[in-house]
């Protein structure tokens, strides 16, 4: 697969996570519970911006458990820039509701103009505005809550 700044996606079809993400289980699949340890084949470096404190853990338990680095937990939109201009993340896991009056949206735009990171976007309420408006940020698709565990790890996987 290239690179994560070398995909590109045309603007009529959804994110290729969005597709992946959706790509049913297959039950006769050996070994791909989600009690088997899991190693990724890359280890990323990425930030977690989520307003939900216990999710942010969980999130951040199973993505070092994976293998993956995680550089930090924001949960506001400001939060989120500062820490990634700090840290260089190679992906961000993007809530779009954050505290405070910007949202996840405002915060991937920003960090995608200024440092080209992209971000998988979480969220417990998509709706097509919201889709459209995130789209313009370029992300690498989306994930709806709650979050599935096993979901998460194979689209970290395909990156």
């Amino acid at each position: 697969m290239p690179p994560i700044a070398e995909l590109s996606i045309p603007a009529h079809e959804p994110p290729l996570l969005w597709m992946l993400a959706s790509i049913p289980d297959d039950p006769n699949a050996l070994g791909e519970s989600d009690s088997t340890l899991y190693s990724a084949p890359r280890s990323l470096r990425i930030l977690i911006v989520e307003d939900e404190i216990l999710i942010a853990i969980d999130m951040r338990d199973l993505l070092e458990e994976s293998g993956h680095v995680v550089v930090g937990i924001a949960d506001s939109a400001d939060h989120a820039v500062a820490i990634a201009v700090r840290e260089r993340p190679d992906l961000i896991l993007m809530d779009i509701v954050l505290v405070g009056p910007r949202d996840g949206i405002d915060a991937a735009l920003d960090l995608r103009e200024r440092l080209d990171v992209p971000s998988l976007f979480i969220t417990a309420h998509p709706n097509l505005p919201m889709r459209e408006r995130a789209e313009a940020a370029r992300p690498l698709g989306f994930l709806v809550k709650p979050l599935d565990e096993g979901t998460l790890r194979r689209v970290l996987a395909r990156l």
